[in-house]
């Protein structure tokens, strides 16, 4: 829990500490945080009217989405990975893993305040909930990049261009894939 806390206000120091974590405890925490990661999504998407009724749906989708959001956790932990070895980077799968999966801690923070808002129906200053959900994620988004970043220049032991090139590469595959997927589905 300190790793995580540090990588968040502290990010050098956080992952100097992750860096020197065992690397199975650091699989088991990865996989937990994208689960916890899942869960948070969930709650945040459930709309009670849709499921009235449908307990054994509601936890039949939860754990799939769950399953879901680790593999997905995997796959592109493994796509950073290997693009991180064509720019001949110096991490190993499970730092690369961990670090991603480390990254998407203030996004669940993020959630959680959202979660919180929506729950209470509270505003600030007169500004409409979206327009603050949207600068929640977005600052959480921004957040979780800079941790991305600085841990690629850590632990792939390289510059700024090849770590910019590693994530845009990455980002390329994801917004690929996002768009290319239905068409492949449907064919």
């Amino acid at each position: 829990m300190k790793s995580l806390l540090l990588t968040l206000f502290s990010t050098k120091r956080g992952l100097k500490i992750l860096d020197e974590e065992f690397e199975d405890d650091l699989y088991r925490k990865s996989l937990l945080i994208f689960g916890v990661y899942e869960m948070i999504q969930f709650i945040t998407d459930f709309k009670k009217e849709a499921y009235e009724n449908r307990i054994l749906q509601i936890f039949l989708e939860f754990g799939l989405s769950i399953l879901f959001s680790i593999i997905v956790g995997l796959i592109f932990s493994y796509m950073l990975y290997q693009v991180g070895k064509w720019f001949n980077g110096n991490s190993n799968f499970i730092e690369v893993f961990s670090l991603l999966a480390y990254s998407y801690f203030p996004i669940i923070i993020g959630l959680i305040i959202i979660i919180i808002f929506k729950e209470t129906n509270y505003e600030i200053g007169g500004i409409k909930n979206t327009s603050l959900f949207n600068f929640i994620l977005l600052l959480s988004w921004l957040l979780s990049g800079k941790i991305i970043f600085q841990g690629l220049l850590k632990f792939n032991d390289y510059g700024i261009v090849k770590a910019i090139l590693n994530l845009s590469i990455l980002i390329g595959l994801i917004v690929g894939l996002y768009f290319l997927l239905p068409y492949l589905i449907i064919s």
